[in-house]
């Protein structure tokens, strides 16, 4: 909520909605600065009244304050009909094998390989340290 809110506004708001029997968008906006607050602030404000047991009543216009305008759809792909027999016939079949993942590999440079190979013995080097540390001391406290 806003710094400027206090609680003094808020125990208000609670002993009108109670005199009334529920709160409206006109009582909110009488009592709170509205049109200066988000929409996550002003949803705030309602739970907390809903909590204390003042039900709310509000205008879908008030938790979207400054409406922006719908944004034309855009298309992000297109749709292509499934062909039919004939069409499918006059397609040309692949008939190259697939390239295997270790091809794409091999075009890096020797020196990516080297230190991808270094840090992987890095790794299972620290591995077994850890492990000797953790049977060291477990042998060593006995559990």
């Amino acid at each position: 909520m806003q710094q400027a809110l206090d609680s003094n506004t808020l125990d208000r708001l609670i002993t009108l909605g109670r005199q009334q029997g529920q709160l409206t968008t006109l009582d909110l906006e009488a009592n709170l600065p509205i049109h200066s607050m988000s929409a996550e602030d002003i949803a705030l404000i309602v739970v907390h009244l809903e909590e204390s047991g003042v039900p709310v009543e509000l205008d879908d216009s008030l938790m979207a304050p400054n409406p922006k305008p719908a944004a034309a759809p855009t298309r992000s792909a297109e749709i292509i009909p499934f062909p039919d027999r004939a069409a499918a016939s006059q397609i040309k079949k692949r008939t190259a094998p697939l390239q295997k993942a270790a091809a794409v590999q091999a075009a890096e440079p020797a020196f990516v390989q080297q230190e991808k190979c270094a840090a992987h013995w890095a790794v299972a080097m620290g591995g077994l340290l850890v492990l000797a540390l953790m049977v060291g001391a477990l042998t060593l406290f006995g559990i």
